[in-house]
């Protein structure tokens, strides 16, 4: 069966209440959500549209206030809805560039993860508009 034998050896009758070892083999020493971290799909499982109408969910595009550390190169700290946010930890950056031929369409963004208050948030500088955006919160 390979690596998921464990999981399609799973019998949801067994209600004992003894956790059961699903990750066994050779990478027990390795802490479950290392693993699940890896998946590409738990990084972008934030991005997933909220509806029609933008409203709920955790994805958003609102403007913020961003102070920049031009040292470091990073945020350190923004402001959202009258509460200040410092900065503790930078997670990850990243680019997005989409419909470069379309101007009407043309997305140019440069994208900051964000560790502040014990939440993660997902900030953006829009090249085009030259603003700052939090276009997210990260469970």
């Amino acid at each position: 069966m390979g690596r998921n034998s464990a999981i399609k050896a799973f019998d949801p009758a067994n209600k004992t209440g003894i956790p059961l070892d699903l990750f066994s083999g050779r990478d027990t020493r390795r802490p479950v959500i290392v693993e699940l971290l890896r998946s590409p799909w738990i990084v972008r499982g934030s991005q997933v549209a909220s509806g029609s109408s933008g409203h709920g969910g955790k994805r958003r595009e609102e403007e913020v206030e961003v102070s920049w550390d031009g040292t470091r190169r990073t945020p350190e700290s923004f402001r959202m809805h009258g509460k200040r946010y410092s900065v503790d930890a930078l997670v990850q950056t990243w680019a997005l560039e989409r419909a470069w031929w379309d101007p009407r369409a043309r997305l140019s963004r440069r994208c900051f993860r964000v560790l502040a208050r014990g939440g993660l948030y997902d900030l953006a500088y829009d090249r085009i508009t030259d603003r700052w955006l939090l276009v997210g919160i990260v469970d």
